[in-house]
């Protein structure tokens, strides 16, 4: 049984840090904005086709994450009601829904736009008001791959904190730690990783 309950630890923890995926998004955008025009260009379709084709792994992420952390409470002996009853579980699981929300609300609206508006782009309509769409649509992806990357690193380090919480002082400085973080990587390429 401890054999079984270390391998979904191990399962849980690697969904987990596999989720990170926003953060090396935001680092490809950032990159790709440094090139400058012209928008739809090679380098165009390849940053869009990683992007979009990243939304099912990111989807098995989330799940192999709530399956295993599940999984790991209901081996320990605690029923699924412990989820809500023990706050940093019940705000991992709100994190995760918020993510998994996030990103069907970039698979099913904002991508379908973007996909569409270089589908117009390609057939020779570049206008000022294409490229004005276009631009606002990725800068809306990439707001809301900060705010999963934010939710993924926050969960992230409540998952330390499950059977042994930190003191709310500490755990705030953490989430102010994250969003400055987060926040970074949302407005530089991050040429020094965490400096």
């Amino acid at each position: 049984m401890d054999v079984f309950l270390n391998l979904l630890r191990v399962i849980h923890i690697t969904s987990v840090i596999l989720m990170a995926w926003p953060f090396y998004a935001l680092v490809a955008v950032n990159q790709r904005a440094r090139l400058g025009p012209p928008l739809g260009d090679r380098a165009d379709t390849y940053l869009e086709n990683i992007i979009k084709n990243r939304t099912i792994p990111c989807y098995v992420f989330q799940l192999s994450a709530l399956l295993s952390g599940l999984l790991i409470i209901l081996l320990r002996g605690l029923g699924l009601s412990y989820v809500l009853a023990n706050p940093i579980l019940a705000a991992k699981l709100g994190l995760l829904i918020a993510l998994g929300a996030l990103l069907t609300y970039v698979y099913t609206a904002l991508q379908p736009k973007i996909d569409a508006s270089f589908h117009e782009l390609a057939s020779g309509a570049a206008s000022q008001d294409l490229t004005q769409r276009i631009a606002s649509l990725r800068l809306r992806r990439k707001r809301v791959a900060s705010i999963c990357l934010f939710c993924v690193l926050t969960a992230a380090m409540l998952g330390l904190q499950v059977w042994a919480a930190f003191p709310i002082w500490l755990t705030a400085v953490l989430v102010l730690v994250i969003a400055a973080f987060v926040w970074r990587a949302y407005s530089s390429v991050t040429p020094y990783g965490w400096a």
